[in-house]
């Protein structure tokens, strides 16, 4: 579970071996917050970055030309160097940009460089305004602009040189780690290729360790660290290869074969983590530590990953490093635990802690990430009205706490309570996990796939404890999951219809109100009479939709019991084919009564262990089984009748006219089929041949 929060988001995953290795370094950001710290902690970053970075040469020009003009919404930062009078941040951004100008023309690969064009008459002139300044505040800035113009005229060991005379004046922030980047260039070209290694390897610049390597490095996380055990880059690009070796990569690429070729990465950051923490010239054993155990946990070591992150709570953690200790704790723990009482204390106490992070780090804005979209039904929450058209499921993991929860909760925890029989507990924690942000009548989510592959009596178990708690964790998990009675009514109630139990699915649906009912989704398809033979099943009536499912509940209670004990056996037979009707068509053409979409369990569980064998779809809506019983009930029921005509008249209605006239041909229904239909002329002609 090794998540960096600050650059997340599980629906826009970038990760590839090219990608990473790649890595370049950029201080833009901290650049900007350096212009901030420099000028008026009021004005936004984003006004900074529009002049610094956005604006044209043009731009810088123009501002410069109407100092004594402030726009009451203009710039912020513009207003600021105008109110301030300070001239010289706009000269020494307009001298900035004309050498990035120079710059890109050189870069471009149709460039014809001669030494007598403008762009070098432009880049001497630069030097000379760069040399003069050489005290004020703008002065770190003016060097930065001196070593990228030196370069830019292959003066390298003119650059070198000056660095010698000013690095020990500047001060270690952005523009030095700049600068040094820079030199670094200077300093290969001029021969100094093991110096400027050590200066990539300091800042963690692998792109450019690469070039001047041209691809020789391999391993360029070890090559920084044997440097620089202390760079900067490592702990990010750390981050970043535990996310590519999650928990699924040891399975994909050792049972699956899908990615072995990354097997010599995982293989040399596993042994630089473990010279690390042997050697400890890192100052950050803990993040050493913790790499160790994340790399054994997806190599499926848990126990032994657990050891490791033992050991690392001895050094000293930064907050971040102490929650991803936290999180990585309850992953290993729910891994290698066994789930008794104590082990649900602990996930209790965990789970506490969780929630708290959740309420603390979400806000407004993070939430409106999380259902950015606002056009189909209502979602209710502490913070707001919202709307989604995919709901919550689908952006919940675009937030870093709540997707912790989810994953320790649905991948590794609710399967192991399923395993261990604890069926309730699944529920309830499944249901946090789904339902802690935002409440909806969902019914696809990894919650509702577990709950309805359980039966009636495991389902009402769970909700017994909605309102009979037996514990505190029963409490707590109530306090944070979702539990609408309506919606757990109808749940229950359509369980019961699936394994008819049709009088207890009465109690639960007399209390589900019409307006719950037209809010679901399926409500719009309960027009079709679920007692319809086949012939007649194509036909809808919209008046049929309003407590659809108690109506059907009542007509099959009705129809069983008089099946099973009228005196007339021509009633029991007739009722028994009602029956039968409505059996076969709550699992066929009418499937809303008996599940909540029509292609069975959607995408089914998402989350699983092997060794758990989950009933399968077919299996747990009862389709075959119950066509079959539907036939036999039918095939007896005609067999019972001894009215001959109310006989008939039910094979009619079945399409079954041959056998009419072979066994019933003195009917009044006999008769009419001679006399008007034209299936009977089709067989006494093929039987007068």
């Amino acid at each position: 579970m090794p998540l960096d929060e600050s650059d997340y988001s599980c629906y826009e995953t970038t990760w590839s071996s090219d990608y990473i290795l790649h890595h370049g370094v950029d201080y833009k950001k901290e650049n900007l917050r350096l212009w901030q710290q420099e000028t008026s902690k009021s004005i936004p970053l984003e006004d900074i970055e529009a002049i610094v970075y956005k604006s044209s040469l043009d731009q810088l020009r123009d501002i410069k030309d109407s100092l004594d003009i402030i726009l009451q919404n203009g710039n912020r930062f513009v207003n600021w160097m105008k109110s301030q009078r300070r001239i010289d941040i706009i000269d020494y951004l307009i001298i900035a940009k004309q050498i990035e100008g120079i710059m890109w023309k050189m870069n471009d690969p149709w460039y014809y460089d001669v030494e007598d064009n403008d762009n070098y008459q432009t880049l001497e002139k630069a030097i000379e305004q760069c040399s003069r300044y050489k005290t004020g505040l703008l002065r770190e800035r003016y060097a930065l602009q001196m070593v990228r113009v030196l370069c830019l005229s292959h003066k390298y060991e003119d650059c070198v040189r000056y660095w010698k005379t000013v690095k020990k004046h500047l001060t270690d922030n952005a523009v030095k780690k700049m600068i040094e980047l820079k030199v670094a260039s200077a300093l290969y070209k001029t021969g100094q290729r093991d110096q400027a290694l050590e200066v990539y390897a300091k800042y963690g610049d692998v792109a450019s360790i690469r070039a001047i390597n041209a691809g020789q490095i391999e391993d360029e996380l070890t090559f920084v660290y044997e440097r620089y055990p202390n760079s900067p880059y490592i702990e990010g690009e750390i981050q970043k290869w535990l996310l590519y070796f999650g928990e699924d990569w040891v399975e994909n690429s050792i049972k699956k074969g899908y990615f072995r070729s990354d097997a010599p990465r995982f293989n040399s950051l596993l042994k630089v983590s473990h010279r690390a923490v042997k050697e400890k010239k890192s100052k950050k054993l803990a993040m050493w530590y913790y790499t160790l155990a994340a790399l054994y946990d997806a190599k499926g070591e848990p126990r032994r990953a657990k050891k490791y992150l033992e050991r690392g709570q001895a050094y000293p953690k930064d907050p971040f490093l102490r929650d991803s200790y936290h999180v990585l704790q309850m992953w290993l723990d729910a891994r290698t635990a066994s789930y008794d009482e104590a082990y649900e204390q602990r996930l209790m106490n965990d789970l506490k802690w969780l929630v708290g992070k959740i309420n603390k780090e979400i806000s407004p804005e993070v939430y409106d990430k999380i259902t950015p979209e606002k056009d189909s039904y209502w979602l209710g929450s502490k913070y707001g009205d919202y709307y989604s058209s995919r709901g919550y499921q689908d952006h919940a993991n675009n937030f870093y706490w709540n997707d912790v929860l989810r994953r320790i909760l649905l991948r590794i925890v609710c399967p192991r309570m399923h395993k261990a029989g604890k069926y309730v507990r699944e529920i309830q924690l499944a249901n946090m996990a789904e339902n802690l942000l935002v409440h909806i009548n969902e019914y696809s989510n990894e919650m509702f796939q577990i709950m309805d592959r359980l039966s009636y009596k495991d389902t009402r178990n769970y909700f017994s404890r909605i309102y009979y708690p037996q514990d505190e964790f029963d409490i707590f998990l109530n306090g944070n999951g979702k539990i609408d009675k309506y919606y757990w009514y109808d749940i229950l109630a359509t369980k019961c219809l699936r394994e008819r139990r049709y009088h207890k699915a009465i109690v639960y649906l007399r209390q589900v109100p019409l307006s719950f009912q037209k809010e679901m989704n399926a409500y719009s398809y309960m027009s079709k009479d679920p007692f319809s033979y086949d012939m007649e099943t194509f036909k809808d009536d919209s008046l049929l939709a309003d407590n659809y499912k108690l109506h059907f509940a009542e007509k099959m209670a009705a129809h069983e019991k008089t099946m099973k004990h009228h005196r007339n056996p021509n009633k029991r037979a007739e009722a028994k084919i009602m029956y039968a009707l409505g059996l076969r068509n709550s699992v066929h053409r009418c499937w809303f009564l008996t599940r909540y979409s029509s292609n069975g369990g959607n995408d089914g569980l998402m989350y699983h262990i092997p060794e758990i064998a989950y009933p399968e779809d077919s299996t747990i809506y009862r389709h075959d089984e119950y066509i079959k019983k539907s036939d036999n009930l039918i095939k007896s029921a005609l067999n019972s009748f001894t009215d001959k005509e109310l006989a008939a008249l039910q094979l009619r209605k079945f399409l079954y006219y041959k056998r009419i006239l072979d066994d019933f041909g003195d009917t009044e229904t006999a008769k009419d089929i001679r006399q008007h239909c034209d299936r009977w002329r089709d067989y006494a002609q093929v039987k007068k041949k």
